[in-house]
């Protein structure tokens, strides 16, 4: 019975799937699949380096303090003197804490008592050469190097104004001179010679002092002659030994200085130095000259001088009776050489500003106005009032230096020697200069005798 009733069951079932499945042919269709694909992209990152230009906030600079104090500067005397006073002036009125004290420089061997005695100018003009050497050698000079405004200062000089003592940079050039020969152009018609051909032989020069010397007195009773010497200069040092170089350098063609080139011994007793030759000239020119410059070439009554500086110009305007002008009644002419066609040489002289250790206050003060005196405007106010030659570069092509005046002295620039820079050079050059009086001056001894007791004397001086 279960299984009939099981068999209709079963039966029953088909037919209703056989029903449904017709049913669904007429109104269901089979649905479709898609498939869809999600593409994801994704930024590419493209990097770049962009320049920003941050400015930082700045750090507070400092208040530079204002200038306060007094200080010293020491220059030679007569138009320097004159020079110095109003510059010194402005710088006061610039900086109204500041006093600048001008006063004369002392001679000789003063310096090293004032500074012994702790009583030294903050400041000091002295002369190229020698001088920087000496005293930075007594530990006496402040370096420059080193100091505010140093490096952009000296980028503005010459570099052939400026040498190195012992490392450092102990002064800064004022101005440049150089020795040349100056005659009276009147003199010169009035006792018969050309005045537009000087003498350019020493022969020459003995032969136009001669005839000079034999005009007659001028009026009051002057005496002419026919050259003159510094002599009462003698006693002075290496200083005026640079004035008389010119024509010891011309005698040997610049191939000889007075010592070696370190500075440990004498070389002018060799005989290609014509140190002889030239003390030989010195005594026979002497003949026609006074015995000291009481009687000076401004007078109008010196024919001719060998030691005319570049920096004497301003003189020529006190000269007797009016002033003189280079170039109408003055003539300007390289110093005589031995023989016809040698190069004239001549020495670089010139004023150097050199400041003496004290203290920081005051150092820095001297400093200062150290600068200040080097600006365009007042170099070219001390060498124009001064008569020097220009230290900066930013001078040279001024118009003042390239007239017919000035023209002798630029055209001798490159035949101007630096002058040797020894501590014990002074003091080698004070034999020379004693033997020269004993030689020329008072006639005690031969050209040849000085010659061989200065180089002694010397010898014994450096090797102290």
């Amino acid at each position: 019975m279960k299984s009939s009733r099981a068999y209709y069951v079963f039966v029953g079932l088909i037919m209703i799937s056989l029903l449904l499945s017709a049913c669904g042919q007429a109104t269901v269709s089979t649905p479709e699949i898609i498939k869809e694909t999600v593409v994801v992209t994704k930024p590419v990152e493209v990097k770049q380096t962009v320049q920003v230009v941050v400015t930082p906030t700045p750090a507070p600079e400092p208040t530079a303090e204002p200038l306060t104090g007094e200080i010293r500067i020491a220059v030679v005397r007569g138009a320097m003197m004159e020079f110095m006073g109003p510059i010194a002036k402005k710088f006061m009125d610039a900086h109204p804490g500041t006093k600048v004290l001008v006063e004369e420089e002392p001679s000789g061997g003063a310096f090293e008592a004032l500074i012994a005695a702790g009583n030294q100018p903050d400041i000091m003009t002295g002369s190229f050469g020698y001088m920087p050497a000496k005293y930075a050698a007594m530990d006496a000079l402040l370096p420059l190097e080193n100091l505010p405004g140093s490096k952009e200062l000296f980028a503005e000089l010459d570099p052939n104004t400026v040498q190195e003592y012992y490392g450092h940079k102990y002064y800064v050039p004022a101005g440049i001179d150089i020795t040349m020969m100056i005659y009276n152009k009147d003199l010169f018609k009035e006792a018969g010679l050309d005045p537009d051909k000087p003498p350019k032989t020493q022969a020459e020069f003995l032969a136009a002092a001669e005839k000079i010397s034999a005009l007659p007195a001028r009026e009051g009773g002057a005496k002419v002659y026919g050259t003159v010497f510094w002599n009462e200069a003698l006693t002075w040092g290496g200083w005026y030994w640079n004035m008389l170089q010119p024509i010891y350098l011309s005698n040997n063609k610049n191939a000889c200085a007075l010592l070696n080139r370190i500075g440990t011994d004498v070389t002018f007793d060799q005989a290609e130095c014509k140190m002889k030759e030239y003390l030989a000239f010195s005594q026979q020119a002497q003949k026609f000259a006074p015995p000291d410059m009481s009687q000076n070439f401004f007078s109008r009554s010196i024919g001719m001088w060998l030691q005319y500086g570049y920096s004497w110009q301003p003189n020529l305007k006190d000269a007797k009776g009016k002033p003189m002008v280079i170039g109408e009644d003055v003539g300007v002419a390289p110093v005589p050489v031995p023989e016809a066609g040698m190069q004239p040489y001549t020495t670089l002289g010139g004023r150097p500003y050199m400041i003496l250790k004290s203290t920081p206050e005051r150092e820095r003060l001297a400093w200062e106005f150290i600068k200040f005196l080097m600006t365009d405007e007042n170099s070219l106010a001390f060498c124009k009032d001064l008569g020097y030659l220009p230290v900066k570069l930013s001078l040279k092509n001024d118009p003042f230096f390239t007239d017919a005046v000035h023209k002798p002295f630029v055209d001798m620039l490159p035949y101007a020697v630096f002058p040797q820079a020894f501590a014990k050079f002074d003091a080698a050059a004070n034999e020379i200069l004693k033997v020269y009086a004993q030689v020329v001056v008072e006639g005690k001894l031969t050209p040849e005798e000085g010659v061989t007791l200065a180089a002694k004397n010397a010898r014994d001086v450096l090797s102290k």
